[in-house]
């Protein structure tokens, strides 16, 4: 069973992002490997060359030490064979004698400490000794047999340091042979089968963590290219879900933000299509109705004046029919008047509008003033907008949220504040009504043409008013949370930089 195309290239491209991982950490390694076996041999090689000449000197000197010290036992050995034949201490009083003869014999041997002949039956007939040198010196004794039967013991004075450093040469003469034998060994096998065991464990560890780490990647890549194909497919509600903080979330956070703004988007034009067809069909009515409306009015007008008979009634049924048709035909223009309007809106037409004096413009309106409160912002606040679309919009808005506040009972009170939102370089303005409020499943519908919550009025106005700021690219909305006036709070948001020309 094959793989579908998206997870064999999901595959494919967490070997891509394991594979070079692996290299990356493979050539160090094995660059060390070898250079280490190769500044081995050259250290194992130049180590043993030193040791060889090193092993040369050390034998000498060993060499040079034994042949001292033979040459010192065999001259303790002469001196005493020497000293023993003299005839001096063959005497009875050799007590005598022993003295002068060290005294005698130490001049030309300043080693002879001490002298002292035994007898047959281990007696010391006569001895004679010096006081010893010091330190870094010991006693060494030398028996020698004398002709008359006894033993004459010559004390020698030694260096007590010449064995224990004879023992100290033989021992590093014996460490210079074993590194001059360890150049051809190089590194031995344990280190090298240590070192390669060490380069596969990392090659391992590498492999792993490439990966898992890949496998998250292409997993949120995946998440990507599923949803945009979910998307592509017609599921315009479709999402990523992708948690995290990297690069990767950071893309998905950003597609979705795109998906949401393609829907806002796609939602604005499809008013605005609903719109255009309201549009027509109000300029087709407004032709339509106004038209028969004058013949109509001239025919009623006609009948009533007409009339020039005695019968009260009579007379007074024509003038009520003829008040009642021109009522309901000044209603109908004025119908009609409202079809033009939305029939007839003008392109948009951008230029720099301080907010300030535009919404001071509306308290001009003495129907107004008494009701409206501004709450401007810190700063100045300067939109690109057309201004006289911009304040027929705001004046909608005010009128509307008077009439909510009086038809609650209120004084019809409105509070108008704007300002600027850096995040989204656009302003906003808020408008806050005393009224019941909107209900949440009113708050789209309110928008579409012919749709209102008053008791009078045609329904058009807000939709009006949306399909402008729309135009202007931005939105009319009613949030979703209470107005601090207890009402509803309508919110205008318009770009502070943008297109020159209208949407439409």
């Amino acid at each position: 069973m094959k793989r579908p195309l998206a997870t064999r290239t999901l595959y494919s491209l967490r070997l891509r992002l394991t594979v070079p991982l692996i290299l990356l950490v493979l050539t160090p390694l094995g660059a060390t490997l070898w250079l280490t076996g190769q500044v081995a041999d050259t250290a194992a090689n130049f180590h043993a060359a030193e040791a060889e000449e090193t092993l040369g000197a050390l034998d000498k000197a060993e060499n040079t030490y034994r042949d001292l010290v033979e040459t010192t036992k065999r001259l303790q050995a002469e001196i005493a064979d020497r000293i023993a034949r003299k005839r001096d201490l063959q005497s009875s009083d050799a007590h005598m004698d022993v003295a002068k003869v060290l005294s005698d014999e130490s001049k030309l041997e300043p080693s002879l400490r001490a002298l002292a002949v035994i007898g047959a039956d281990n007696k010391v007939i006569a001895e004679a000794s010096r006081p010893p040198t010091g330190d870094g010196f010991r006693d060494k004794l030398v028996e020698q047999p004398m002709p008359s039967g006894s033993t004459l013991d010559l004390t020698f004075e030694v260096s007590a340091t010449l064995q224990p450093e004879m023992q100290d040469l033989k021992k590093t003469a014996d460490v210079a042979r074993d590194i001059a034998a360890f150049r051809s060994a190089s590194l031995p096998e344990s280190l090298r089968y240590a070192f390669i065991g060490i380069l596969a464990a990392f090659v391992v560890v590498a492999g792993v963590v490439g990966w898992l780490m890949s496998t998250q990647v292409t997993r949120h890549v995946g998440e990507l290219v599923a949803t945009a194909r979910r998307v592509s497919d017609g599921k315009l509600d479709a999402r990523v879900n992708v948690a995290g903080r990297d690069e990767i979330a950071e893309l998905g956070r950003a597609f979705n933000t795109m998906l949401d703004d393609l829907d806002h988007a796609r939602a604005q034009l499809q008013y605005l299509q609903r719109m255009g067809v309201w549009q027509d069909v109000a300029r087709r009515l407004a032709h339509e109705i106004k038209n028969p409306l004058t013949p109509i009015q001239l025919a009623v007008q006609q009948c009533v004046s007409s009339y020039k008979g005695d019968d009260a009634r009579y007379k007074k049924l024509l003038a009520d029919t003829g008040e009642i048709v021109e009522e309901e035909i000044e209603g109908l223009r004025r119908l009609v008047d409202t079809f033009r309007t939305l029939g007839a809106l003008p392109k948009v037409e951008k230029a720099p509008l301080a907010l300030a004096e535009v919404i001071a413009e509306l308290k001009l309106d003495p129907n107004v003033a008494q009701r409206l409160e501004l709450a401007p912002p810190g700063a100045p606040v300067t939109v690109r907008a057309d201004k006289l679309l911009l304040k027929r919009v705001l004046a909608n808005l005010v009128e509307n949220a008077i009439h909510a506040g009086q038809e609650a009972g209120t004084d019809g009170k409105v509070v108008i504040g704007w300002r600027a939102d850096r995040a989204t370089d656009s302003a906003v303005i808020t408008v806050d009504d005393a009224g019941k409020g909107v209900a949440e499943a009113d708050r789209e519908r309110i928008f579409e043409p012919y749709v209102t919550t008053k008791s009078t009025g045609t329904g058009l106005g807000l939709a009006i008013a949306r399909k402008v700021c729309i135009e202007h690219g931005g939105e009319l909305a009613v949030s979703p949370e209470r107005a601090p006036t207890g009402g509803a709070r309508f919110v205008v948001s318009l770009p502070m930089r943008g297109p020159e020309m209208s949407l439409a």
